[in-house]
């Protein structure tokens, strides 16, 4: 059935001697991936709309089941200008992108397509806003995270359930009281830190104005979640480490 739907372009790999392979997000079958015949060539029609972190309008004839299609035709419907133009943000973008991409799975089974849809729509307009990259990329995180199931909790000690907190364990998937803390030779940190971290985790993207007011740096609360998410979900995202370098010079 010939059908056009909006895609969020997350990766283009390099396939035989003038194609690619894209793979993208939809709100209707989640995660797909699409062979672009000739994209690689000067005069393709479709390149220009198939490049990550862009929005399309994909053609292509869908077959219930299939998860692999070949594109008809692709043009874009929201280019993202900011996020080609500008290094941090460019990372930041491929960084969310990469991230739909290892936490979706292929095919229409795949639930909350239409909220990770929505949520990286959000994100990347957002960055092609200027918003701080941090704290965009900390609240997109958090709300993967919940519809993941692996969201840090930073409500009490994980160990003990004390409301009274003085660290935070990756590992341990949040917050920590000074007692469990000790035990298992967890730095300790100070109710400033924990309560920065703990309006990273609950603003998510729904509320980026109110924690962006604060006028406070998320740097630190961004890497926190990104370990939870690689000790978690045993993946690690590329794209993290090259933005992370961004900040480390």
């Amino acid at each position: 059935m010939n059908e056009t739907v909006a895609a969020i372009i997350l990766k283009q790999t390099d396939y035989r001697e003038a194609d690619v392979i894209i793979s993208v997000l939809t709100k209707e079958y989640g995660k797909l991936s699409f062979v672009a015949s000739g994209a690689r060539k000067m005069k393709s029609k479709n390149a220009g709309s198939i490049m990550p972190c862009t929005i399309a309008d994909i053609q292509f004839d869908h077959k219930p089941g299939k998860t692999m299609f070949r594109l008809k035709t692709a043009r874009t419907r929201n280019l993202f200008r900011a996020l080609h133009e500008d290094l941090v943000l460019s990372a930041a973008a491929s960084a969310a992108c990469e991230s739909a991409d290892v936490l979706s799975l292929a095919g229409e089974e795949e639930e909350n397509s239409d909220e990770k849809y929505e949520l990286l729509e959000t994100c990347l307009s957002y960055l092609n806003e200027k918003k701080d990259p941090d704290l965009v990329l900390c609240g997109y995180l958090a709300e993967m995270m919940d519809l993941f199931g692996i969201l840090p909790d930073v409500d009490e000690c994980v160990r003990c359930g004390s409301l009274k907190v003085s660290a935070f364990s990756a590992r341990e998937g949040g917050f920590l009281c000074q007692d469990c803390a000790r035990q298992l030779d967890v730095p300790l940190r100070s109710p400033l830190d924990l309560k920065r971290l703990r309006l990273a985790v609950k603003a998510g993207l729904a509320h980026y104005d109110a924690a962006a007011a604060t006028g406070e740096n998320f740097h630190r609360e961004l890497r926190d979640l990104i370990s939870v998410l690689q000790l978690h979900a045993g993946i690690e995202i590329r794209a993290f480490s090259f933005y992370n370098r961004l900040f480390d010079h």
